[in-house]
């Protein structure tokens, strides 16, 4: 859990907590929490400047060329230190109106709305987001694995003001993302790099999207500030 995270949003991967109440060793255990993997890659050693520096500007073009041809995509990309910071940083551009999820689905939309005095509305039919300031779809589903193509996607921003689509588990299934195609001025797509490589300590993540929504989340993140972001 990180330090400040409500305890009442918890989402897994936290051992110590299970064993405390239940007992055991980390090893009698069998987590299953998204983005954790006891199998990892092998990676090569870490450089002293990936150790000690903060990312220069070319390191960051690099990482939004290496994501946006990874996603096969030319919309504006915003690195941001995993999902769940673009998550948080969505009130910024919901306009007025209703803010409504698509459920049941990651509770940590509805604790981002709520923590900045916005009522959430969860509805159970993509049909129920029609007329929504701003609405959320996770695509495919946590947790029940709900999947919505791409072409009811762009119908349903249609009717609302921004659309967020989250696609952190469409690694698997590229079929369902938006982003191969054109980038409507009203859609947010929300792309995590842990949760399928199951590198759960890299805290990496990706906000893309037309410059008018990007904006204003780049003045809110620290990656984003400064000259690098008029460069995109």
């Amino acid at each position: 859990m990180a330090d400040g995270q409500d305890r009442g949003r918890d989402h897994g991967g936290d051992l110590s907590e299970a064993m405390a109440r239940f007992g055991g060793t980390a090893d009698d255990w069998i987590d299953l929490s998204t983005g954790i993997n006891r199998v990892p890659y092998p990676a090569p050693p870490a450089s002293a400047a990936a150790l000690c520096d903060l990312p220069g500007r070319a390191a960051i073009d690099r990482l939004s060329a290496a994501a946006q041809g990874a996603y096969g995509t030319d919309w504006p990309l915003l690195p941001l230190a995993g999902a769940q910071a673009a998550i948080q940083l969505l009130p910024v551009v919901a306009p007025e109106g209703a803010v409504r999820v698509l459920g049941p689905t990651y509770n940590e939309y509805a604790g981002a709305f709520e923590a900045v005095g916005r009522a959430v509305e969860t509805v159970v039919a993509a049909e129920a987001l029609a007329g929504a300031g701003l609405a959320v779809i996770v695509n495919p589903n946590n947790p029940d694995g709900r999947r919505l193509a791409p072409e009811a996607l762009r119908a349903i921003a249609a009717t609302v003001g921004v659309l967020v689509v989250d696609e952190s588990f469409a690694d698997p299934h590229p079929e369902l993302s938006l982003l191969p195609g054109a980038c409507p001025e009203n859609v947010l797509v929300l792309r995590s790099f842990g949760k399928f490589y199951g590198l759960a300590g890299l805290r990496l993540g990706f906000v893309l999207g037309s410059k008018a929504l990007l904006g204003p989340l780049a003045g809110r993140a620290e990656i984003g500030r400064g000259s690098w972001w008029e460069r995109v």
